[in-house]
C-alpha cells in the first residue's frame, strides 16, 4: 500500500468553489477591461497625458489581460479536481465491486 488517501466528498466540494472564483476573476477583468477603455480620454492629449498613458497603458492592458487568464486557469484547476473525484469514485466503487465479486464467486 502506498499510504495514500484522498478524501473524494472534500475534493469534489473544493472543485466547486472554483466556480465563484472563476465568476469572481471574470468580474473583475471585465470592470477592469471597462475602466481602461474610457481611460484615454481621462488621460487628454496634451503632452502630460501623452505621458501618463505611454507609462501606464501598457501595464494596465497586460494587468486586464492576466486576470482574464487567471479566470480561465482557476476554471481548470476546478475541472482538474472535479475530475479527479470523479476518477477517485470510480477507482472507488471498481475496487469494492472487485471485492464483492470475489467473496460472492460472481
Amino acid at each position: 500500500m502506498s499510504g495514500f488517501e484522498a478524501d473524494v466528498e472534500r475534493l469534489a466540494a473544493r472543485a466547486k468553489e472554483f466556480d465563484g472564483l472563476v465568476e469572481r476573476a471574470g468580474q473583475i477583468a471585465a470592470d477592469l477591461g471597462r475602466a481602461l477603455e474610457g481611460a484615454e480620454k481621462a488621460w487628454g492629449d496634451d503632452p502630460v497625458g501623452r505621458s501618463f498613458a505611454a507609462a501606464h497603458a501598457e501595464p494596465a492592458a497586460e494587468t486586464a489581460e492576466r486576470v482574464r487568464r487567471l479566470a480561465g486557469g482557476l476554471g481548470e484547476v476546478g475541472g482538474t479536481f472535479a475530475d479527479a473525484a470523479k476518477q477517485y469514485r470510480a477507482g472507488d466503487t471498481a475496487a469494492g465491486d472487485s471485492i464483492t465479486n470475489a467473496v460472492t464467486g460472481e
